[in-house]
Order: structure tokens, then sequence, then C-alpha cells
């Protein structure tokens, strides 16, 4: 293990908190990261940091900043916040932002720095890298995401209140998208969770030399192998695990259940997490005749679901637009769950031989993926030990210590 630095540490949102799987990311690896290094947790949120359980606290410091107001924009309040900070994380070793949110703020700072690459943010102001929400955009333009972000937040059907809500947020991003690739080279070092996102980022100008690719650990809550033979026998039970969005594709998901109980094949789907679609495809399954194949189980605890994988044949992730990375995935793999994955994003690098791919939007091609892993299901179940050992904690942990003492090493003014 390396040595023990002082790390400042900028996590994605409030730690110990109900959020996005970047959040909850945040927290595990403060817990881990805790073991093995001083950290002081940097925290800017619109949040109550009270209502949150905030991690490791006999062994990190925290400095808060909570409540923040949303407006003019909660992007820029909170880096106005952490900028309130600079001098105090100019005493530490690095600074480690784990939200790809400060690259304007890292770039000020006279100490070496390192941040996440974790989401699509400083590159898109929606995030998802998706022009018009239909395509894989080439790359940012002030004129150009100011028709985008309308556009796809009028096709993301969420409702008029979350259309504009959304759309005001993303309109906001677009300078600090600006902002971010104009500074992109004052990152001493950057942290790419998967190849695929390491190589999105240099097609878009952001230097590969400095980019080094460690992978997400999966949570060890999750981490219950299962036991016996790997045998598979009808009902086959699949799961899907996510919120219900167009991003998601879960349609694509309810069209291939009907094409393979058509073929003969006895699958039933559960289907865990809420969004605004879920009436749309509750009529959709109704429609095709599958709607009694479906269990609508809305939102899950996160406590609740290693069970559910378990409990689960196989694990479906239909998604369409590029995922940074596929927090799921892990869990899945953690549970021994074999995986029938849209083929997006990192989803091939995480996936392995412990699954089988598909194109994205095409059900057909989903049923056949679906169909080719139950055939092999004993080889994929089998395949899935060797496949985590490359998101084993302590492995992840171990190649993150030896990029902190690479950064911290660096000479800033080198650098810049």
């Amino acid at each position: 293990m390396s040595d023990r630095l002082d790390v400042a540490f900028v996590p994605a949102e409030c730690p110990g908190s109900d959020g996005t799987g970047a959040t909850h990311s945040s927290t595990i690896y403060i817990e881990r990261l805790s073991h093995h290094h001083d950290l002081t947790v940097y925290v800017s949120t619109q949040m109550d940091a009270a209502e949150a359980t905030l991690p490791a606290q006999d062994r990190v410091e925290y400095v808060l900043h909570d409540r923040l107001p949303k407006l003019p924009h909660p992007i820029f309040t909170k880096m106005d916040a952490l900028r309130e900070e600079s001098a105090a994380l100019e005493g530490h070793d690095l600074v480690h932002s784990y939200s790809s949110a400060f690259i304007p703020v890292l770039a000020d700072l006279d100490v070496p720095t390192l941040l996440t690459l974790n989401s699509y943010l400083p590159v898109c102001p929606k995030a998802d890298m998706m022009y018009h929400g239909e395509r894989k955009c080439s790359g940012p333009g002030r004129l150009k995401c100011a028709t985008c972000v309308p556009a796809t937040a009028m096709k993301r059907r969420q409702g008029l209140e979350a259309e504009l809500r959304q759309g005001y947020v993303s309109m906001g991003q677009i300078p600090f998208v600006r902002s971010s690739m104009a500074h992109a080279d004052e990152i001493t070092a950057y942290h790419a969770l998967s190849p695929h996102l390491k190589e999105d980022y240099a097609d878009l100008g952001f230097p590969a030399e400095a980019t080094t690719v460690v992978p997400h650990f999966y949570d060890e809550e999750f981490h219950r192998p299962r036991e016996g033979p790997a045998d598979l026998t009808e009902p086959i039970t699949a799961l899907y695990v996510g919120a219900l969005q167009d991003i998601k594709g879960i349609d694509t998901l309810v069209r291939a259940l009907a094409l393979l109980r058509r073929d003969g094949h006895e699958v039933e789907l559960q289907i865990a997490g809420r969004g605004p679609l879920e009436g749309t495809l509750r009529e959709l399954a109704a429609d095709l005749g599958v709607d009694e194949a479906i269990t609508w189980l809305g939102y899950v605890d996160h406590g609740e679901l290693p069970d559910l994988y378990r409990s689960s044949d196989l694990f479906v992730y239909p998604g369409v637009i590029d995922e940074p990375f596929g927090r799921v995935m892990l869990e899945a793999l953690a549970t021994h769950t074999p995986i029938v994955s849209a083929d997006v994003g990192s989803m091939d690098y995480i996936v392995g031989p412990a699954g089988t791919l598909f194109e994205p939007g095409d059900p057909e091609s989903l049923a056949d993926a679906f169909d080719a892993l139950c055939r092999e299901y004993a080889d994929h179940r089998e395949a899935i030990p060797h496949q985590l050992e490359r998101f084993a904690p302590e492995t992840v942990i171990e190649s993150l210590g030896s990029l902190y003492e690479d950064v911290a090493a660096t000479d800033v003014a080198s650098t810049r």
C-alpha cells in the first residue's frame, strides 16, 4: 500500500445521503480511502447535511457548505463555496475531486490536483453526450448546445415542470462546459473509470497522457456469491434496476420480453425503479400482452437490492446512451448474476465474459442476446469471479493509492 497522504476529497454530493450512483460511490470511497490516508472531505451541496449519515466520522474531518442556494445556478453556487476554501485546500498534499463539476476551481489551486471523470458534465451541459437525444455528440459548441438542450428536454417526456427545470439547469451549464474545457490542461491528473471514458475525453481535447484508468470497485454489501450449481430452468426471472426514463431504454426491454414469450420462453421481468415513463411503459406492456409477466416493484431500498439480484436469474441493462460507467453492473456481478446489456459506453469493459451484449434500442438484438446467455448460462456464471477481480475493493484502492503518490509528487508549476 502507498504512503499515507494528507488528502482533500471533494465528493459528488453530500456523502451518506440518498442520491445518484455518484453520491453512493463517494460514500464508499470515503469509507475505504480513510483507512489509508488522512482525509478532509469538502462538501458543497444544496442539501441539509444534517439529513445525511456522514461516513467514517471517527477518522474523517468534514468541511460543510450545505443548504446552498440553487439560484442563480446550483453548479456555480457549489463552485463559489469550494473557492472559499482555496487556502485550506492548498494546505493538503493533493486535492482529489470525485465530482467532475470543479475543474475551474481546481485549476486555480497551487497544489497537485486529481479529478475523477465519472460523468460527461465537463463536456456536455446535459451530461449525456447525446445530440438532440438521438445520436452521440461530437463535441460542444455554444449555439449547438443552446439548440440541443431544449430539443432534448421536450423529447424526454418527463412533464412540463421537469422539462423546464432540467432545461434551465442545462442551459446554465453551457458556460461551465466552456470554462471546464478551457482549463482542462491545468489539472495535474485525471482519473477515468474506464478506457472508453478516457478515449472519449481525449477525443475532446483532454490530456490522455495525464489520464489514468482505475475502475470503480464493487460495494461489499452486494458481495454475496451464489452457491450450488448454475442451472437455469424456466420460468426465467430477469431484473432491471434503475430510473424509468427514455435514456434507460426500458421500452426496448418490454418489447424484447414480448418477443421472447412469443417464441415460447417462459420469462418473467421484475422492474425496480420509478420515473416519468412508468405509465407509458405499463400501457406498452398491456398492448403487447406481457403486463402479467412484469412485476413493477417501484423504489427498492438500497439494503434490499442484494437479495433482489440474488433472487433473479439474470440482470438486463437496456440503456441507449453512453453511461460513464454503470454501477448496477457491479452490483449484479457482485451477486454473481449474469448480465444482458446494451453495447454502450463502458459496458463491454465491465461485463466481459460474464454476460452478452446487444445493439441498443433493438428488441430483436436484445432477445437474441438473452437467448444466447441462457444457452451458455453456466459458462457465464462461472466467468463472474475472475471478471469481478478487476473491481475488487483492495485492488482498486491500491491502484488509486499509487496514483495518489504520483500526483502528490508532481511539481505543479511544471504542469502549467
